[in-house]
């Protein structure tokens, strides 16, 4: 087991993890941050989308700009672009954002 999913698990679970980030003033009593990271990369490695996480497309080469989540919709999400204009696509195309991809500003290479 990786050490996010450990530290998720000892919690009870993501969707319990998720209850416990939004109680109010949760940053004075626990490293909620380093929470949220844990649960970020868990959401990485299962293909979880939630609001706000930056993804790319994984599946055209020519695509390298990073959009926002906004919501699923069957087996398509709907994107945000750096400009505002929202776009409809099908989930597999794509996955989170990584750390680089997100530092560069955009997708990287794939590969």
């Amino acid at each position: 087991m990786k050490f996010y999913e450990r530290v998720i698990s000892d919690f009870g679970g993501y969707e319990k993890c998720k209850d416990i980030l939004n109680q109010p003033n949760i940053d004075f009593i626990m490293n909620a941050q380093g929470l949220r990271e844990h649960m970020l990369e868990y959401r990485r490695q299962h293909n979880i989308f939630e609001d706000g996480d930056l993804v790319v497309s994984r599946c055209n080469a020519k695509e390298t700009r990073i959009f926002k989540y906004e919501t699923t919709i069957g087996k398509n999400i709907v994107v945000k672009c750096k400009k505002g204009k929202v776009y409809c696509y099908p989930k597999k195309w794509f996955s989170h954002a990584t750390d680089s991809e997100i530092k560069a500003g955009k997708r990287l290479e794939v590969g």
